[in-house]
């Protein structure tokens, strides 16, 4: 009787929940490009560059990226935000545990 209250459960959606969630916040430069370019390459979003959340709270983009323990899956997820609202968001994506690892890195956290 209540159907329109179910949603259709998006099985990458209930995958991810099972995963470490981690935040990185990005300098809001080049959010459609690195959005548009994750689906051939996830190596894209290498190009966006990490910053303090305090730094620049007004614009800025946020990744979560969700892994397994051993970091053999990743998915990442892209929103941007202004004056703390999102104003746009991607899809999940799957990421290599290479591009990861160096995404990570570049705001120190080592993946070995």
């Amino acid at each position: 009787m209540l159907s329109f209250l179910k949603k259709d459960k998006d099985p990458l959606r209930q995958k991810v929940k099972d995963l470490k969630c981690r935040q990185i916040h990005f300098v809001d430069n080049g959010y459609d490009d690195v959005v548009c370019n994750m689906e051939s390459n996830p190596a894209a979003m290498l190009r966006l560059s990490p910053v303090n959340y305090y730094a620049v709270k007004e614009k800025y983009i946020m990744a979560k990226v969700y892994s397994s323990k051993d970091f053999e899956q990743n998915y990442a997820e892209f929103f941007r935000y202004a004056g703390d609202k999102v104003i746009s968001s991607s899809r999940l994506f799957e990421v290599d545990k290479t591009t990861v690892s160096k995404a990570f890195a570049k705001v120190g956290i080592i993946i070995k």
